[in-house]
């Protein structure tokens, strides 16, 4: 259709870029005023579903006369009526006819006719178009209303269809801004913790180095004192403490590589696998029972570190049972996440504890059994990975540990 296609021709001027609606308004009365030969008009928009109040979108006025922020209730006026009974209306001299005696009149028009049509979209109306000022004078006739009835069919169809589409473009642009900052925050953490990482790594390695030729000199002191003296005691009791430092030092370590830059992806079932290796001996001198019952074909994720987090509450379930006992992980694809549970049959842990356990230094542990930091740095590496971890536990009842990992379906 060819009024169809010019309308659709977007201007390409500022106010199109700053508004594209508003661009396409101001085109499309342009176009209506032109086929009618007229030079005055105006577009009125509903701005909510309720549709009780019109807006004026866009006009073109007289040049002594500036229209802004003109707002019209449905039925008041001339707009709000024709919106109201939702029938063109062409009026060839508003003095002359009678149903507008009690109107008010305006004299910055040049000249007493015009036209104002319903704007609709199929059966939904939208909003008014308003054109006056003939330039040659004269009435509007039945040619004219039906000149701009045609367009106004046309450009009904156009506004909602370009509302809606430039409504969906605000709505994923603004996604995608809140995705870049997140994305830009992401990445600033990520410098921070690399960075702390670094740091809290060689201050661990300055301390270590010391401190193994320390515990060496002591062990060996301790081993060749005779039994049974005072000087031996003490030198158990600096043993002691060298053993609570090198848990700590060991712990910071574990810190800093949680958080050392992610390598490639891993499988959530073979990192458990191989901290089960790796912790095998602990494991087995407490005559603990280990039970598998892991979901084959998991999708693979980013590498955080997982491995350290299963360590600690590997570790800690262990610690809790002492001698005895059994530890069951269970792996499941559940709601587009990944469900990783530890339950141990330990004593189980009170809720007050529940409440403090990944809070760093927080330990159930007597003196100088533990660092505090293991399950706080288990909570750091699930943080990474925008994931939760939660305690389900009754006291003598052991404590189930349950890690929620949500992944995007392109990692599996």
């Amino acid at each position: 259709d060819p009024a169809m296609k010019n309308i659709c021709e977007l201007p390409s001027g500022e106010e199109a870029l700053m508004d594209p609606l508003k661009g396409f308004l101001v085109y499309s009365l342009d176009y209506c005023l032109k086929s009618v030969h007229a030079s005055s008009g105006s577009i009125f928009l509903f701005q909510d579903d309720k549709k009780r109040e019109l807006v004026l979108e866009t006009a073109k006025a007289p040049f002594d006369v500036e229209l802004r922020d003109v707002r019209v209730q449905l039925g008041d006026r001339i707009v709000g009526r024709v919106a109201l009974e939702r029938r063109p209306l062409m009026v060839e001299d508003i003095d002359k006819d009678t149903s507008f005696s009690a109107s008010p009149k305006y004299t910055h028009y040049r000249t007493k006719s015009f036209l104002s049509v319903p704007l609709a979209d199929y059966e939904e109306i939208i909003g008014v178009v308003n054109i006056t000022d003939k330039l040659r004078g004269d009435s509007f006739n039945q040619s004219d209303l039906d000149i701009v009835l045609e367009i106004s069919r046309h450009l009904g169809i156009a506004v909602n269809m370009v509302k809606s589409y430039f409504e969906e473009q605000k709505k994923r642009n603004q996604k995608l801004i809140e995705q870049v900052r997140a994305l830009e925050e992401y990445v600033d953490e990520s410098q921070k913790f690399s960075s702390l990482g670094k740091l809290v790594g060689s201050i661990v390695h300055e301390i270590n180095n010391p401190l193994d030729g320390v515990s060496r000199y002591v062990n060996l002191a301790f081993d060749t004192m005779p039994a049974d003296t005072e000087c031996k005691r003490y030198l158990g009791e600096a043993k002691k403490g060298l053993g609570h430092i090198a848990k700590t030092v060991r712990s910071l370590l574990d810190f800093s590589w949680s958080l050392s830059p992610q390598g490639a992806s891993i499988d959530v079932n073979r990192e458990i696998e191989e901290s089960l290796f790796m912790l095998d001996h602990f494991i087995n001198s407490r005559a603990i029972t280990v039970k598998k019952y892991f979901s084959p074909g998991l999708p693979g994720l980013p590498d955080h570190k997982l491995k350290i987090a299963f360590n600690n509450i590997i570790k800690n379930a262990c610690e809790a049972m002492g001698n005895g006992g059994s530890l069951s992980i269970h792996t499941a694809l559940c709601d587009n996440a990944l469900e990783i549970v530890f339950k141990d049959t330990g004593p189980g842990i009170s809720e007050e504890a529940r409440a403090m356990i990944f809070r760093p230094f927080f330990t159930t542990k007597p003196a100088g059994k533990g660092s505090g930091l293991g399950l706080a740095i288990t909570s750091d590496i699930i943080k990474r990975y925008n994931g939760s971890i939660s305690i389900e536990s009754k006291q003598q009842e052991g404590a189930a540990f349950i890690i929620t990992l949500p992944f995007l379906k392109s990692n599996g």
